[in-house]
């Protein structure tokens, strides 16, 4: 089972450099906003690409999406991928911290 992390614990670690956001959504959502520094997997990506974006599976890796359902499901097959550092930090549209994109679409 993957712990939650609340946004304000979640920005301690990044700033900290102790963690990295992981946006499991589509391109284009990325695209029109994400948590600075985010690294791109969409979840359909999850089981063919994990290795490539998140090298180190013993890194603390913070997963999200649009509201926290395909955070979920991505840290479950990433947990099963044998990644222990992971956290489940939900969806974007609770994070109320800096957010960066070309904001031309909507969440």
């Amino acid at each position: 089972m993957v712990e939650k992390i609340t946004p304000a614990e979640a920005i301690r670690l990044l700033d900290a450099g102790k963690a990295q956001a992981v946006d499991v959504r589509e391109p284009d959502e990325f695209a029109v906003g994400h948590i600075p520094g985010a690294k791109l997997l969409p979840l359909g990506d999850v089981l063919t690409r994990a290795e490539e974006v998140m090298p180190d599976k013993n890194a603390q890796w913070l997963i999200y999406c649009r509201t926290g359902r395909r955070s979920a499901d991505a840290a479950q097959k990433l947990e099963a991928q044998g990644y222990t550092g992971l956290r489940d930090l939900g969806g974007i549209l609770s994070w109320p911290y800096e957010i960066e994109g070309d904001f031309e679409g909507h969440f």
